[in-house]
Order: C-alpha cells, then sequence, then structure tokens
C-alpha cells in the first residue's frame, strides 16, 4: 500500500497519467506535494542524550527480565524472581512508550536478549542488586540534569522502583 501511494504521488508519473487524460491541457492545476520524511524513523533514537540514554535502559531492563527468568529457571521458582521479573519487563515497556512519545519510532528488542547464566542463585541476585544499584543511580542523575518535566518524573519514578526492588533482593538473600 505505501509503495502504491509513493508512486501515485511521484510528480514526474502523476504528470504522464494527466498529459493521457487531459493531452490538451498543458499545465496541470494540481500540485502534488512530496509527502514529508518521518520525523524519527524506526530504530533511531531522538536528537540529544536522552533517546540514547532510553534505549541503553530499556536493552538494561529486557537484559534483567530476561535474567530473572534464568535464575528462576536454573535454581527454582521463587515468587519474588517471578515479580522482579514482571517489574522489568514493565519498566522496559514503560520506557519503550517514551521513547516511542519522544521519538516516533518504537524500539522494544525483547527477542533478542538471553538471560545470564549463573553458578549459583546468589551470584545471580548479586549482580541483580549490583545492577538495580547501577539504574538507579543513572536515573537520578540524568533526572537533576533533564530539561523535559515528564522526563525527568519518569526517571525518578524508575528510580524509586529500582530501590524498592534492591529492598526485595535484600529480602531475598536474607532467607
Amino acid at each position: 500500500m505505501d509503495e502504491a501511494l509513493e508512486r501515485a504521488l511521484d510528480p514526474a508519473q502523476f504528470a504522464r497519467v494527466w498529459k493521457r487524460v487531459a493531452p490538451a491541457e498543458d499545465i496541470c492545476p494540481v500540485v502534488v506535494a512530496q509527502p514529508k520524511a518521518p520525523v524519527c524513523p524506526l530504530g533511531k533514537a531522538p536528537a540529544g542524550e536522552s533517546g540514547a540514554y532510553l534505549r541503553r535502559r530499556i536493552e538494561g531492563e529486557l537484559r534483567r527480565w530476561r535474567s530473572c527468568q534464568g535464575l528462576s529457571a536454573a535454581h527454582g521458582y521463587s515468587p519474588t524472581l517471578g515479580r522482579l521479573s514482571c517489574q522489568a519487563y514493565r519498566r522496559a515497556r514503560r520506557l519503550a512508550a517514551a521513547l516511542f512519545l519522544a521519538s516516533g519510532g518504537w524500539y522494544f528488542p525483547a527477542g533478542g536478549m538471553r538471560p545470564r547464566r549463573w553458578s549459583d542463585l546468589r551470584t545471580g541476585l548479586r549482580a541483580l542488586y549490583r545492577n538495580s544499584q547501577r539504574a538507579e543511580r543513572e536515573d537520578r542523575q540524568v533526572a537533576e540534569v533533564a530539561s523535559d518535566p515528564a522526563f525527568r518524573e519518569l526517571l525518578l519514578s524508575l528510580a524509586e522502583e529500582s530501590r524498592e526492588e534492591q529492598g526485595m533482593i535484600f529480602r531475598l538473600l536474607e532467607r
């Protein structure tokens, strides 16, 4: 459908068709306007550092989602690991929605993420805890310099979620 529309809007092709339809008239009264290119094609981040940061955070949350699934599969299902997995996936979707609103391009590479493997549950939980600490710290740093209030609010809420996640992991390790 898009190719047919592009061919129909091609000025040269339109002029040829017009010559066949109205050969007596030299000048076509209709001017074909070229469609504007999309502001940000799919897969490209918006201008500025916020787009690159959002893409990196989406990938990080998807890795965390898969890692929680991998830990759960390898070391026995835990309701807490299930919750952590769901929260990571939900955060990735929220970040993807924010990126889409900022750029017009959808970025959610869930299929390319593979779960990490750890030798034991505690090592995996330690890595998740440290990644959560890093994500909280980065979200707060980027929120401090963000000019868009909605983006700042999103980052601060994600930082709070990361702090809560750290508490869940800590309680899981206490057992």
